[in-house]
């Protein structure tokens, strides 16, 4: 009974995943955490990480682009993650940036009355030009006097 019990807990979270338009086993989907060569994007409360960035990213890109809260290098809680097909957004999940659980989860159309304005949100583009993440520690390092990529 148990393990029926887990069993369709797991397929009633695989569901709700696809529903909200995110599928499951969509390239990048399942992180949690940060990869080491994610990116840093400059916020005026601090830095967010990215990944992948943009040149992982190509113009036809199916898959998600995760963002965290950069609170500390140890402590980086996810923020949204964003589903593209065919380099088409379709779909964001947004987190509280805290370490707590899914906020609110948005499809297109997004025309439902929390999904204002994403569309327009320069974290949900395609383009999102990001640092190395080294320079959230080392600002003065001579890769993080160039551009963003």
């Amino acid at each position: 009974m148990k393990i029926r019990l887990l069993l369709s807990f797991a397929c009633l979270s695989w569901l709700s995943a696809a529903a909200a338009g995110i599928p499951a086993d969509g390239r990048h989907c399942g992180l949690t955490r940060p990869p080491a060569d994610a990116g840093a994007y400059v916020t005026p409360g601090g830095f967010l990480l990215v990944w992948p960035r943009n040149a992982g990213f190509a113009r036809d890109y199916s898959g998600c682009r995760t963002l965290w809260v950069m609170q500390s290098a140890d402590d980086t809680p996810l923020l949204m993650r964003l589903y593209f097909r065919g380099g088409r957004l379709e779909a964001v999940q947004g987190f509280d940036g805290r370490g707590g659980q899914s906020a609110r989860t948005c499809v297109r159309p997004f025309d439902a009355p929390d999904c204002g304005g994403i569309e327009g949100n320069p974290l949900t583009a395609p383009d999102l030009p990001t640092w190395p993440r080294l320079c959230t520690e080392q600002p003065e390092h001579a890769t993080c006097r160039r551009d963003p990529e």
